[in-house]
């Protein structure tokens, strides 16, 4: 990988939402390295704060917003336009289903080259058919107007190909990648977070949306025995517009003492070390982070086998089907009852982590913008 971006070469990264989720690390670490300008929906704060500590140009697209709304819609597409004719980019890199549509449409006779990155498909999330069949449509009208799709698993580029959306020459899988995370040591992150040093504790951190499956978790451990909640803890980091509903949940079940909301944390990664098991109970999913930042610290995983989750997991965990709680019960007794398996998994953890680097990321990205403009 080079370590300077091609002479003259600008990016211009544009986001729907800034929530901290997986597509926000990803378009940070792209824009941070190859010095790019990010625009971003109107609650983008964070993502725009750690960009200006970057000394990147951040824009706000005040009309562009996660729901669908016409008069937004419309707004936000001419507001993506007019930034676009103004910085004159070399290259737009669209995230985010909404932002791919969008900013699609907004190039419309523009010279400036269209790159999308789905980070999981919207059609492939758990939606009435009607619903399904409304994103893939726009999906492939959108693509007409794409020069290149990065799909960051091997099943959305499958999904893709099959749903006809692009041609099979221009889309390419490029998986996540992290960097070195300077993980708290484990008493430390216990303490700092407020949990017990003598309880076995499955932790989970996601936004609080209904694809993230949270609700499957609280359904899980509700069948547990009660000698197994008495010896373990289930803590949930993050936060969203879910997060009344699960609160409901939790006391409908009386899990009060079981389940703890740690709210959303800066910086969530140093503190996985706090767990012993990730919980990962996802609906839909791109190629979580999660997981990735999870099997550096060793963590043995129980995830949801959608989206590319089984591409990044490998052998460091156990997959479930997604919406099934009996099955995510079933999961945490296997691990709570065998210090063996933690260790396989811990270990097979550590080794498949190295895979998924940062590096690696950045340089098959850098190969894609550099045949873009050539």
């Amino acid at each position: 990988m080079s370590k300077n971006i091609p002479t003259g070469m600008k990016i211009l990264y544009i986001i729907t939402q800034a929530d901290g989720g997986g597509a926000q690390k990803y378009v940070l670490s792209l824009a941070k390295h190859f010095r790019g300008s990010i625009a971003a929906g109107n609650e983008a704060k964070k993502l725009f704060d750690d960009a200006r500590n970057l000394q990147l140009k951040t824009y706000n697209l005040k009309h562009l917003k996660r729901d669908i709304n016409p008069w937004h819609d419309f707004w936000a597409m001419w507001e993506i336009r007019q930034l676009i004719q103004k910085l004159k980019p070399d290259i737009v890199h669209l995230n985010s289903t909404k932002a791919g549509i969008l900013g699609s449409f907004a190039c419309i006779g523009l010279k400036t080259k269209v790159l999308f990155t789905a980070h999981g498909f919207r059609f492939l999330e758990p939606l009435s058919h009607p619903a399904k069949m409304f994103y893939l449509a726009l999906e492939k009208v959108a693509s007409s107007y794409r020069d290149f799709i990065i799909a960051v698993s091997d099943a959305d580029t499958k999904a893709a190909l099959e749903n006809k959306i692009i041609d099979e020459d221009k889309i390419q899988t490029i998986h996540n990648g992290i960097g070195q995370i300077d993980f708290l040591p484990r008493e430390e992150a216990r303490k700092k977070l407020g949990l017990s040093e003598d309880k076995f504790i499955f932790g989970t951190v996601a936004n609080f949306y209904k694809t993230k499956g949270l609700d499957v978790l609280i359904d899980a451990v509700a069948i547990l025995d009660d000698n197994i909640k008495a010896r373990c803890l289930f803590a949930i980091i993050g936060d969203g517009n879910e997060r009344k509903n699960l609160e409901l949940g939790i006391r409908h079940y009386g899990l009060q003492k079981h389940i703890i909301l740690l709210g959303k944390i800066n910086d969530a990664s140093k503190y996985l070390k706090a767990f012993d098991c990730l919980i990962i109970p996802s609906k839909k999913e791109g190629f979580p982070y999660a997981v990735l930042e999870a099997i550096q610290a060793g963590l043995p995983i129980i995830a949801a086998n959608v989206g590319g989750i089984p591409e990044a997991l490998g052998e460091a965990g156990l997959l479930i089907p997604a919406h099934d709680s009996k099955a995510l019960a079933n999961a945490t007794n296997t691990i709570i009852h065998s210090s063996m398996i933690v260790n396989a998994y811990s270990q097979k953890a550590l080794e498949r982590s190295k895979f998924f680097t940062e590096e690696k990321m950045l340089s098959e990205t850098e190969k894609i913008y550099q045949n873009l403009l050539n």
